[in-house]
């Protein structure tokens, strides 16, 4: 198992970046690298967990979703509850995008997307702060995503 990526895997990951749909003829074309070679490291870098899925990038507005915010989060460790365990209970969350635990004056960080301020609001009053571990929240809403 390689541990690092050469300059073909980086530019074949790069490329995957904004076109993740196209054929690997598609790709062998634009980078100039052989389809046999794409589709080995294509294989290899996600056997080797480079790559952990293909998806795409949704946009949440035209979803029905307009209301996107990030939800910084304190850890209580006195509730009994483990950090990452609270992490994955919140990452199952109706709503949740992303959770990060993260270091500083917040330990996890949530990206919500959501139809409404009053479903955010609930999310927050109704579902998060009720779980075993959540001492504090801070709702920070996005007035625009870039990337």
């Amino acid at each position: 198992m390689r541990s690092q990526l050469d300059r073909k895997d980086l530019e074949i990951v790069e490329y995957l970046k904004d076109h993740g749909r196209d054929k690997i003829s598609d790709i062998s074309r634009v980078t100039g690298i052989p389809r046999a070679t794409i589709f080995e490291r294509l294989v290899r870098l996600k056997e080797e967990g480079f790559i952990r899925k293909f998806t795409v990038d949704l946009d949440m507005e035209k979803m029905g979703f307009p209301v996107m915010a990030y939800i910084m989060i304190t850890f209580s460790s006195s509730s009994g509850e483990n950090q990452r365990s609270l992490a994955r209970k919140i990452s199952k969350l109706e709503n949740v995008l992303s959770v990060s635990i993260i270091s500083g004056q917040w330990d996890i960080m949530v990206l919500t997307a959501n139809r409404s301020m009053k479903e955010l609001s609930s999310l927050v009053l109704d579902r998060l702060r009720n779980l075993e571990g959540v001492a504090n929240t801070l709702s920070i809403p996005v007035f625009e995503w870039i990337s």
